[in-house]
């Protein structure tokens, strides 16, 4: 029968069974020894009973004697030996008692001779009374009489004492036989026990090391055969842990052969070649990769040189970077230009590392011939856009987000008369103020700066005035744009000098100014004579004549209106148009709009429905009348004829807001942008058939922003128009900046609080 036991069960079999013989066998000795040790222990005690039974015979024997002499003599020396023997007498008795114990004979016996000695020590009681007494034929008489009776007792008590100590006598003789055969008897034992506890350990750790050793023979031999790449011995039976190891190892085998063979997989179909060089630069080892790279079948490049692979002009190069490799004892890359078969180059990324205890250089070589290719390109590339920035008329200033130049293009050096290494490093700031106050600036003054800039920059034009390094200052367009970098996201700022554009622009407005304020006056002339003429107040004029005055009417009022609107768009434009600020109640501005536009609206079968509400606004009130009256017109003329349009207020966080709602064609998406743009319409026949001239929505734009706000549309074609603007309630608003693009030739405000004594913007 065969046992599956794990190595911690043998090795406690190996401990636990001499263990166990061990404890009987100690046990066995123990008993024997404790029944020498009872054996002595009856010796001593018989020896001590019969010298207790010697001692209490003399003791009984020295009373009568000293009994006898006392009755002749008197003397108190007799008297006093007797007492003392008395006294002594029953000692000795309880101690023979206590030796005795528990043995049934004997106790009779004891009890045999406490009554003889009762009596004999009461009869020498009785005479020794007689005695002191003084009576002379009482003690003779006792005396006669006592010394018989005592011989009677002492027999008595020798023959109870006699057959106390037989059985003494009788252990005490066979004592040392018995010793003996306990001595003989603890070292048969002794030998044979410890020669049994032997031959068992012997035996148990035979029997298992053979097993054992056996069984790591066989995982030795596994090992030798698992490093030759040889088949392993069959799996070895049972369960213990020597089992579970082969076990373990037969499965790691397994592991490293599909392992091997995925490497092997890897190695053969990888696109980069590896291989290994040994200490001659000879290839020892080389991956089919080589066919594809270098065009040599693998076979083709063992035993040779690597560097014949190498054009001449990087042989230098390369053997000091073999050199590296080997001094390094470590990973390392160096690029060189092979040759293929074919006669082409092929530029290799060779990473490798040199192995001192096999005295190889392991390698892979990886072909980077196209990213080589794609580098040049990008070189060239980056090159010629170098070129082109270094010659572009616009220029180009690179900041951070906090607002920090990084590089600035020729053009910017010689737009602002700075050289790159004197404004590199340094705040934008320092392009839009004074470099000697600059210094005083503090981080919130950036900040506040940077921020306004992109407001008005980022992803659009914005319009600034900038100072040269001589101090003086000039009009810049400024476009900001963001991209991201290695080192985060930056800014690039394109920056044009329209000093010669505001230059022309300033003489068109003046231009326009003059022409309009000399057109302006004549043309109302010329409207007050035509309506006195088509009302007759020169005359009935014949009807066809009333008709043509009636059109010129119409077309003078209209060329005034033109005029005006253009004078309202120059006045935006260079901040001078007057407004007054208070705070009103936008209740009263809806009022007034209702009852400028009423007549116009009911002439076009329009009906007005004015929201009421409680908002108070810190504004201009006549310029709010102005843009309200020109949005609801415009809702009016577009709008199908009994439909209603709605002027709603509402109180937003921060913000009031005014909607004008109409039920007209609506606004196409691509249109939205440009209706608040000079001169801009839907279509072009609208201002044929609807009038306007294209610059009331500009010139709204143009206050609303004034004011701090902001305007826009929301409108889907087909279902109506909402046009909504905003501006802050009933607190003193933000003083304008001018700012224009080229979208739109307005005002923008730059959000900066005006006191509340400001009347006037500028």
């Amino acid at each position: 029968m065969r046992f599956n036991l794990k190595l911690s069960h043998k090795g406690l079999i190996l401990v636990a069974v001499p263990l166990i013989f061990e404890v009987i066998f100690l046990a066995t000795l123990t008993y024997l020894l404790r029944q020498a040790e009872i054996e002595v222990q009856r010796q001593v005690r018989s020896k001590a009973i019969i010298s207790q039974a010697n001692t209490l015979s003399k003791l009984f024997y020295d009373a009568g004697v000293a009994m006898g002499g006392y009755s002749i003599t008197k003397s108190p020396l007799f008297s006093d030996r007797y007492d003392k023997i008395v006294r002594q007498i029953p000692q000795d008795l309880d101690e023979l008692k206590n030796l005795v114990g528990d043995n049934s004979r004997q106790q009779q016996i004891l009890q045999n001779l406490q009554v003889i000695t009762v009596t004999g020590l009461k009869i020498l009681g009785e005479a020794k009374s007689a005695i002191d007494d003084n009576r002379v034929d009482v003690a003779q008489f006792r005396a006669r009489h006592m010394y018989k009776e005592i011989r009677s007792l002492a027999d008595r008590l020798q023959d109870e004492l006699r057959g106390l100590t037989e059985d003494e006598r009788k252990i005490e003789s066979e004592g040392p036989e018995a010793q003996n055969r306990n001595r003989a008897m603890v070292k048969i034992y002794l030998v044979i026990g410890v020669l049994l506890n032997f031959l068992i350990a012997v035996a148990l750790a035979l029997y298992f090391s053979r097993g054992i050793s056996r069984r790591l023979n066989v995982l030795t031999d596994n090992s030798i055969r698992l490093a030759r790449a040889e088949p392993l011995n069959p799996l070895l039976s049972g369960s213990d842990e020597i089992a579970h190891l082969d076990g373990v190892f037969h499965s790691m085998a397994e592991a490293l052969n599909e392992a091997s063979r995925k490497e092997r997989a890897v190695i053969e179909n990888t696109a980069d070649v590896i291989c290994s060089i040994d200490v001659d630069g000879k290839f020892v080892a080389v991956s089919p990769a080589c066919n594809t790279t270098w065009g040599y079948r693998p076979d083709e490049l063992m035993g040779r040189r690597f560097i014949e692979l190498v054009i001449p002009e990087d042989h230098q190069e390369t053997i000091r970077a073999v050199r590296a490799v080997r001094a390094e004892k470590g990973n390392t890359e160096f690029e060189n230009r092979t040759r293929r078969k074919d006669g082409s180059m092929v530029t290799v990324l060779w990473s490798t590392y040199w192995s001192e205890s096999e005295r190889s250089m392991f390698c892979v070589a990886h072909d980077i011939t196209e990213r080589k290719l794609a580098e040049e390109a990008t070189k060239a590339s980056e090159k010629r856009i170098r070129t082109i920035i270094e010659n572009m008329l616009v220029g180009l200033i690179i900041v951070t987000k906090e607002g920090f130049i990084e590089s600035i293009n020729p053009a910017s050096e010689r737009m602002f008369g700075f050289r790159a290494e004197e404004i590199v490093g340094r705040h934008l700031l320092c392009l839009f103020h004074d470099s000697k106050l600059f210094s005083e600036r503090s981080q919130s003054d950036t900040h506040n700066f940077m921020e306004n800039l992109f407001s008005r920059s980022l992803n659009r034009i914005g319009e600034l005035d900038a100072l040269k390094k001589n101090g003086e200052d000039f009009p810049i367009e400024i476009s900001l744009s963001e991209f991201e970098t290695a080192d985060g996201y930056r800014y690039l700022a394109n920056i044009l000098d329209v000093s010669e554009r505001r230059e022309v622009e300033r003489l068109k407005k003046e231009f326009v100014s003059t022409v309009s304020h000399e057109l302006r006056t004549p043309l109302t002339s010329i409207r007050g004579s035509l309506t006195l003429l088509s009302v007759g107040a020169l005359g009935v004029l014949p009807e066809q004549a009333k008709k043509v005055v009636t059109i010129a009417e119409r077309n003078t009022i209209r060329l005034i209106t033109l005029i005006n609107d253009i004078l309202d768009i120059e006045k935006l434009e260079s901040g001078k148009l007057d407004m007054v600020f208070d705070t009103i109640s936008m209740n009263n501005v809806l009022d007034r709009s209702a009852e400028a536009v009423r007549a116009f609206a009911e002439q076009n079968g329009i009906r007005l429905e004015m929201v009421p509400t409680n908002a108070n606004v810190y504004a201009d009130g006549d310029r709010l009348v102005q843009v309200l009256v020109n949005l609801v017109s415009n809702a009016v003329k577009f709008s199908p004829k009994g439909a209603a349009v709605t002027v709603a207020v509402s109180e937003i966080p921060n913000w009031i807001e005014v909607k004008v709602i109409d039920r007209g064609r609506g606004i196409p998406a691509k249109y939205k942008n440009l209706l608040f743009q000079r001169f801009q319409q839907v279509e072009a026949s609208d201002a044929r058939k609807k009038g306007g001239t294209g610059l009331g929505l500009a010139i709204c734009k143009g206050i609303i922003e004034a004011h701090g706000g902001n305007i826009g549309v929301d409108s889907e074609e087909g279902k109506g128009s909402v046009f909504w603007f905003r501006i802050p309630p009933s607190q003193p608003v933000a003083k304008p900046a001018l700012l224009q693009t080229p979208s739109a030739q307005v005002p923008v405000s730059a959000a900066i609080p005006a006191k509340p004594e400001e009347k006037m913007i500028s």
